[in-house]
């Protein structure tokens, strides 16, 4: 049976993840150390890593459109040199 999705708060959406216990641990070791909050350097970690992550995925995707680009002339150029090859 589906929940009934909650309204979001003024300090934002929850989102659940799952994590490593030593990840967890080592998360809950340096919030007791600092007196902060677990969600205060899940916070700072998300958004200190997703321009990076950001930046990677654009840099796949623009590699991609290159090399298609490259394999559309490369075929552009076969078949101006062999305009025979597409009736085969």
């Amino acid at each position: 049976m589906a929940t009934e999705r909650q309204k979001a708060h003024r300090s934002g959406r929850v989102v659940s993840v799952r994590l490593a216990e030593e990840t967890i641990d080592r998360l809950d070791a340096l919030a007791a150390r600092t007196r902060r909050s677990r969600g205060l350097y899940l916070k700072l970690a998300i958004q200190a890593m997703l321009p990076s992550l950001e930046r990677e995925h654009w840099e796949q995707v623009a590699a991609e459109f290159e090399d298609n680009a490259i394999e559309r002339q490369f075929h552009a150029l076969m078949r101006q040199l062999d305009p025979g090859e597409g009736k085969r």
